[in-house]
């Protein structure tokens, strides 16, 4: 069980690293989208530059992010309403926990199997972004990694989840 624990820690440290970069691809783009624009205002169009593909840029590496993200706290994303499990034993709790767990563990299955088919849909049919012209295999294919890991992430979990009955509270650390 430690193995997989650890496991389960070193993806969700890759997952963070990924969806951090992502976020900072993010800032840089929008800012220097910005910082151009303004620059053509200010010159009455004599500064001509600008970033093509801005929004693809941003659209897509918040995809990256978004997975990257439900796939390291994939333990920290369901959240239990308090009115309904106050009074719940922690046996039954944690039981619903890696219940939620084994159907993030059937999404990440979902979306991986569905990603890997649009890259190679990518790939026969030369699927390209609107703006950029680049290939979408890529795309579709980082995306299903993060979901396949989002998947392994959540399994994982979610056997750590029944065999100890323990699980990230959030009613016990006040998050």
């Amino acid at each position: 069980m430690v193995f997989l624990v650890r496991v389960s820690r070193f993806i969700a440290r890759v997952c963070e690293f990924i969806g951090g970069i992502s976020l900072i691809i993010i800032v840089v783009a929008t800012i220097a989208d910005v910082f151009f624009r303004y620059m053509f205002k200010i010159t009455g169009g004599e500064f001509g530059f600008t970033i093509k593909g801005g929004v693809e840029i941003v659209s897509y590496f918040m995809l990256f992010a978004l997975l990257a993200a439900f796939a390291a706290y994939v333990e920290r994303s369901q959240i239990i309403v308090d009115v309904f499990t106050q009074k719940m034993p922690q046996a039954i709790k944690g039981y619903m926990m890696g219940t939620f767990m084994m159907g993030f563990f059937l999404i990440g299955i979902v979306f991986t199997w569905g990603l890997y088919e649009s890259a190679v849909d990518a790939v026969h049919f030369g699927k390209v972004t609107q703006d950029l012209r680049i290939s979408m295999m890529p795309i579709y294919a980082l995306s299903s990694f993060l979901s396949a890991l989002l998947a392994i992430r959540a399994l994982i979990e979610s056997i750590n989840i029944f065999k100890t009955g323990e699980f990230f509270d959030a009613e016990e650390t006040g998050a």
